[in-house]
């Protein structure tokens, strides 16, 4: 247990039973030793009453456990160790109301009013169905999204959509500046580009700079300033000396998924979007725009897949359709959810556009669900070395280069093909793999894999424990799902040469694999007991094998 003194730095409105937060570390007091200073940064989860009561700038006591954040290390989950290490956050603690006291209780800032009338307005005319995706879409604030929304948007290719980024940005100056161009003859066109500035920085500042927010309004700024300066012949020199401008802000930004993901889609935008909305052209406007749509989006994948197969393990085969859905989508909802908020004062126009706005998102969510559905919507099975991640990124670079030269057709296409070829590879090996995997969980839990089949073994887990257990682990090795309760009961499973015996004995739960015994452990006291090979749960020492990470036995 420790006693420290931290600012916390974040801290959004959430109303989930468990909220988190980032605070700055001050002084950490030992007993009996004299309290010394630190400058770490702290992931914190606190319960809802609590989170209720601290705020941004507040300087508070903890009385807590503060521990390393570190992954769980089964296949497939979200590696939690790299993202928060990209903030430059690595420790982690939890703590509830009479855990803390109060030592400095930061003054209510003119935002914080305007931002919690806004969301006052918002949960007034949003109907509580939609309010989720409306505080995600224009706060920033994903804590009310149902995970069921979440699974479809990423099932899709449409996760972008639901944090702020460099689409939001990039539409609410296409919108403020395209309206401000209407009265050309009172604003011209720079102004009306600065004032179209002024407020996504205004924006920025009002939902406290999130990096994902900060980089795109950076980015989108330089990139703008540019174009009206020096023309859009020098796109890719401004788009990396933004990259440049952000790595002396924060050089951990190079770590950061959403800083890595965004470049590379502007990248591929910037290098390739022109090659590739020209190679076709139709007389039909309508048919024009959406190859257009097509030819952006094919651009922003060109650098991006590899990079989202290595860290998600999974790949939207229908994103073209998910963001041409998006496209005529997005510039309205967006448009509709910025009126909101400005005009939120006046209820009866606030009624309207709320109505409006809810349609829209009903239909997006109904459009997003659908393209999930389709056969063969998400490929899974991906789980990239980092050599072959550096040598999808080589053949893409080569693609690139050849497609702007359009007499290497052949050299593109033999490029395309090694590309394919890499990716097939790798899944049929995820897909073909044969093993017992031994999951770090609180309860013994173990998934069989063979022949596309998942064999999914648990002592007595509740479902929403193993579920995204099961989520994580089938990204990496998909296939039919079969789940079997190990309670009370003894289970033999013989396929290709191997056997795997699960029986329960006085001492508990035995597992038999090929005639090796091994004894599942819960407490330090079974370790001492019992004779056989012991395979103890994350917390148990001096076990043949812990499971502090997942374990495998391969066939």
């Amino acid at each position: 247990m420790h006693q420290f003194q931290c600012k916390i730095i974040e801290l959004p409105s959430g109303d989930k039973k468990w909220n988190k937060g980032i605070a700055q570390i001050q002084q950490i007091f030992i007993e009996k030793e004299k309290a010394y200073t630190s400058q770490e940064k702290l992931l914190f989860y606190t319960d809802k009453e609590t989170s209720l009561q601290l705020g941004q700038g507040d300087i508070i006591l903890v009385k807590s456990k503060i521990q390393k954040i570190n992954n769980k290390g089964n296949p497939g989950e979200f590696n939690a160790k790299y993202y928060w290490g990209s903030k430059d956050t690595y420790y982690l603690s939890f703590f509830t109301n009479s855990d803390f006291s109060m030592i400095i209780d930061s003054k209510v800032r003119v935002k914080d009013v305007v931002k919690g009338s806004i969301l006052k307005n918002l949960k007034k005319h949003v109907s509580k169905k939609h309010l989720g995706m409306v505080k995600a879409l224009f706060l920033g604030d994903k804590s009310s999204l149902e995970q069921e929304t979440r699974h479809s948007f990423s099932a899709a290719g449409a996760m972008h959509l639901l944090a702020i980024s460099g689409l939001h940005i990039g539409l609410f100056i296409w919108i403020i500046y395209g309206l401000l161009r209407l009265f050309s003859k009172f604003i011209r066109r720079n102004a009306a580009l600065l004032i179209a500035l002024i407020f996504i920085w205004t924006y920025a500042y009002l939902i406290d700079f999130p990096p994902s927010v900060l980089r795109s309004v950076l980015m989108f700024s330089i990139l703008s300033l540019g174009y009206f300066v020096r023309g859009v012949k020098n796109q890719l020199n401004t788009l990396l000396f933004s990259a440049t401008i952000l790595l002396l802000i924060n050089p951990m930004y190079i770590l950061d998924i959403g800083y890595q993901l965004s470049y590379l889609a502007m990248l591929g935008i910037t290098l390739c979007y022109g090659t590739i909305s020209q190679s076709f052209r139709f007389t039909n406007r309508i048919l024009n725009f959406f190859w257009s749509a097509s030819a952006l989006c094919l651009s922003a994948q060109l650098f991006t897949f590899p990079i989202c197969i290595y860290y998600f393990h999974q790949f939207p085969n229908y994103f073209l359709l998910s963001n041409l859905g998006i496209v005529i989508f997005a510039g309205t909802i967006v448009g509709l959810g910025g009126a909101l908020i400005i005009l939120s004062q006046l209820s009866f126009l606030a009624e309207k556009i709320a109505y409006l706005l809810s349609i829209l998102l009903a239909l997006l969510i109904a459009f997003v669900e659908w393209v999930e559905q389709l056969p063969g919507s998400l490929s899974k099975g991906f789980d990239l070395e980092k050599i072959e991640l550096v040598l999808l990124i080589f053949c893409c670079c080569s693609l690139y280069y050849n497609l702007v030269h359009k007499k290497r057709l052949l050299t593109a296409s033999l490029v395309g093909l090694c590309i394919c070829s890499i990716i097939a590879i790798n899944h049929s090996h995820q897909l073909s793999d044969k093993h017992l995997v031994l999951f770090n969980i609180n309860k013994f839990s173990c998934a069989l894999h063979i022949k596309n089949t998942t064999y999914f073994f648990h002592d007595n887990l509740a479902s929403k424990k193993y579920l995204p257990l099961l989520s994580d682990y089938d990204k990496c090795y998909p296939g039919k799902l079969n789940i079997i309760n190990l309670k009370n009961q003894d289970i033999t499973v013989s396929t290709q040469g191997s056997t795997i015996k699960f029986s329960w004995t006085e001492n508990g739960l035995l597992l038999n694999i090929n005639n090796q015994n091994y004894n599942i452990c819960y407490s330090q006291k079974e370790v001492l007991n019992i004779k056989n090979d012991k395979i103890g749960l994350a917390w148990i020492e001096g076990a043949h094998i812990r499971l502090n990470k997942a374990y495998f036995f391969n066939f």
